[in-house]
């Protein structure tokens, strides 16, 4: 997708795309921090300037500067007009570049391309952009913090491009964090994929996806009020009844290792387990485990890494697969060893194994100045004196 767009902002300034080999710039788009070892492997083989973009870039670019001339944070719209028109030292100029080294405070670039035409991606739908950012504010998740919240600001263009690729047998997808906080959300021709939230259902009714993707978050109830997603027991409960009851299958999307997460956290979710077993006969629910990185941006980001998830996780799986959790309508998909995580985390913060072990760090990346930057921090001296009232470290 992002090969696409940039081939689109070639053809309006027209210009061409080049091979590696022969072209003066050669631009990279990273999705994780860890694409860092790729980009080293681009630097060796390259001599020319090296320019990054992307989601991982907007978030975390120290560890990705390293091995880049530039990185370009945020939107790239300001700064490809800049590099095509004025040329790298103009465009390395702009206060949304990161360059390695430098210690000047580097902005987030907020001036997305709604005009841009939609994109197909590899699996062969059409992505259509609702909207960036998010309104709610869970302290684990980037989207929040890392970006102000936006709407594409013409609708009527958007269902109208809907409706036209539906109409023609073309698969879309909508581009939102949760369809549910747009204004025009009702005028949106209904897709066979996606994934909703426990609020959007209760104010929208059931949906038209066969499978339905629920972003749960914590193990507990204890969990999701503490990182603000705030959803009950009952109520997860009586959600998941109610679209297995319709002939849907569910997907809780899981994260392990939340700060301050303990064996009992654990037992609750054997308890949800043994209750949607019991208060229902059909369909299907998955349990997809993501082990929870320290993200920059986030009221979390400082937070201690431990590793206690993982003998939580097994102890759990050993009691699903050998014991009273068994049964056939549940799937489990297990979140990231230990090791793994620290690899993304490492890269994700740019700290240190021991640095982020101790935690109350922000980081290298704490030089780009997010938008919600303040009220992150103030969110995570709010969380540190709520644990130590509460006795927990």
């Amino acid at each position: 997708m992002s090969a696409e767009y940039l081939a689109w902002e070639l053809r309006r300034h027209g210009m061409a795309e080049y091979p590696c080999s022969e072209a003066d710039c050669i631009l990279v788009t990273c999705t994780a921090a860890t694409d860092a070892d790729y980009l080293r492997r681009v630097r060796k083989r390259y001599p020319h300037k090296l320019i990054v973009a992307g989601g991982a870039a907007s978030t975390s670019p120290y560890s990705l500067g390293r091995y880049a001339d530039m990185v370009c944070v945020g939107d790239g719209q300001r700064f490809l007009d800049a590099l095509f028109t004025q040329g790298v030292d103009t465009a390395q100029e702009l206060d949304n570049v990161w360059v390695h080294g430098e210690q000047r405070i580097v902005q987030i670039d907020q001036g997305f391309p709604w005009h841009m035409p939609p994109i197909q991606a590899e699996d062969g739908a059409v992505r259509l952009w609702c909207g960036r950012g998010c309104k709610n504010k869970c302290l684990f998740c980037q989207t929040g913090w890392a970006y102000t919240y936006s709407e594409n600001p013409e609708p009527r263009i958007l269902v109208d491009q809907a409706r036209s690729l539906i109409s023609a047998g073309t698969k879309i997808a909508y581009l939102s964090n949760d369809l549910a906080q747009h204004s025009f959300y009702k005028q949106l021709p209904p897709t066979a994929h996606g994934s909703y939230s426990v609020r959007f259902l209760a104010k929208h009714g059931l949906p038209p996806a066969r499978q339905i993707r629920l972003g749960i978050e914590g193990v507990s109830e204890r969990l999701r009020k503490l990182v603000n997603k705030p959803i009950s027991h009952d109520d997860l409960i009586g959600c998941t009844k109610w679209l297995v009851d319709n002939g849907k299958s569910v997907r809780w999307f899981l994260i392990p290792g939340l700060p301050t997460e303990t064996e009992d956290d654990w037992l609750e979710l054997r308890d949800i387990v043994q209750e949607f077993k019991r208060t229902t006969t059909k369909g299907v629910l998955g349990l997809s485990f993501t082990a929870w990185c320290p993200a920059p941006a986030t009221p979390l980001a400082p937070m201690p890494l431990q590793d206690d998830y993982w003998e939580w996780f097994c102890e759990f799986k050993t009691w699903f697969f050998a014991g009273r959790g068994w049964s056939n309508r549940v799937k489990i998909m297990s979140p990231q060893q230990p090791e793994n995580r620290l690899s993304t985390a490492m890269a994700n913060m740019g700290l240190t194994e021991a640095e982020l072990r101790a935690g109350g760090s922000w980081g290298p990346n704490d030089r780009v100045q997010y938008p919600h930057k303040e009220a992150a921090k103030a969110a995570y001296d709010r969380l540190c004196k709520k644990l130590l009232r509460l006795g927990e470290s």
